[in-house]
């Protein structure tokens, strides 16, 4: 397909990307759920998690079908999370913005499907991100099924995309996985006693810096806890929590999402499904994993008028007396 995407309508262009985003944001739901319970995310079909009756596939319809359903199911009327649709809107809107930086930028001059194959590899670096977020708020851990092929795809890719290209996205990779690794989880704990971070953040590090280079992961740690502090410092002043780790643990079935896959019998249920959750934002336990995922995206959209500002702000200090 030698079509030049500067030929396609822009309209075309974004509104196919908005509903591809909407459509992989229901399996972004699904992920988010199972993955953490370590349950597959092809089988069984999506069903009711109170009833267990197959999910009809014109209620699976992404973002309209929670206000279709009005917030319930339609076999039971179990109430479904807003969370669910926000994720989908959310996977939708991130879609639309890789498209128009990627695909749309003036300077792009690419073929229709080299285009394509750029926007779905951001696409699918943003979605990990995405679910990388809502897993560690609730549970406090990020899978591996979102780092480990998320780091592989970004490697794979590398030579396609310059920027970061080949060598800043291997070392992007490495380094940040290893600095992480030794320093704040084996050096901490054998000083402290405990983690200053997760082997999920060095892992998920591992994946942003094989997509932006070390650059662009230097700036997801320092501008992700720069976010972080100030967070949990609104957190202690005004008591209120940014996520819930375990909260799938303690709510009702019924406030489960019908998007999701039946309930697995308690044989089937992991350990932890029965330890209390651990206490954090009030206490000490930070998930910095969406933090990570912020910068990451922040360096990934904005990156250069970021860099550029710094630059301009180091070279205005008077350095040299």
């Amino acid at each position: 397909m030698n079509l030049p995407v500067a030929d396609v309508p822009v309209w075309f262009v974004l509104g196919f990307a908005f509903l591809f985003g909407a459509t992989w944001g229901s399996f972004f739901n699904v992920a988010i759920y199972r993955w953490p319970r370590d349950l597959s995310v092809v089988t069984p079909a999506s069903a009711c998690p109170s009833c267990h009756t197959p999910i009809p596939a014109r209620y699976n319809i992404p973002i309209l079908g929670y206000f279709i359903l009005r917030g319930k199911t339609a076999c039971c009327g179990t109430p479904l999370s807003l969370r669910y649709p926000v994720i989908e809107l959310l996977s939708a809107l991130l879609a639309v913005a890789i498209a128009r930086r990627f695909m749309l930028a003036p300077d792009v001059e690419m073929t229709l499907l080299q285009a394509a194959a750029l926007g779905v590899t951001y696409f699918f670096f943003v979605g990990g991100l995405l679910v990388a977020t809502f897993v560690d708020l609730e549970y406090m851990e990020i899978p591996d099924e979102v780092s480990l092929p998320g780091t592989a795809l970004g490697l794979a890719t590398a030579v396609f995309r310059d920027p970061p290209g080949v060598e800043a996205a291997a070392l992007g990779a490495g380094a940040s996985y290893l600095v992480i690794q030794i320093v704040f989880v084996w050096s901490y704990e054998h000083l402290l006693g405990r983690r200053g971070m997760g082997e999920g953040d060095s892992k998920l590090l591992m994946m942003i810096g094989a997509f932006v280079g070390w650059q662009g992961a230097l700036f997801a740690v320092f501008a992700g806890a720069a976010q972080g502090l100030i967070a949990f410092v609104i957190s202690k002043v005004t008591g209120l929590t940014i996520g819930s780790a375990g909260q799938a643990h303690e709510e009702d079935e019924h406030e489960q999402d019908a998007v999701l896959a039946d309930a697995p019998d308690e044989a089937q249920q992991p350990e932890h499904d029965d330890e209390p959750p651990p206490a954090y934002w009030g206490h000490f336990k930070v998930p910095f994993g969406p933090f990570l995922a912020l910068g990451a995206l922040e360096y990934l959209f904005f990156g250069e008028p970021i860099t550029n500002a710094w630059i301009a702000l180091v070279e205005r200090l008077p350095l040299n007396g």
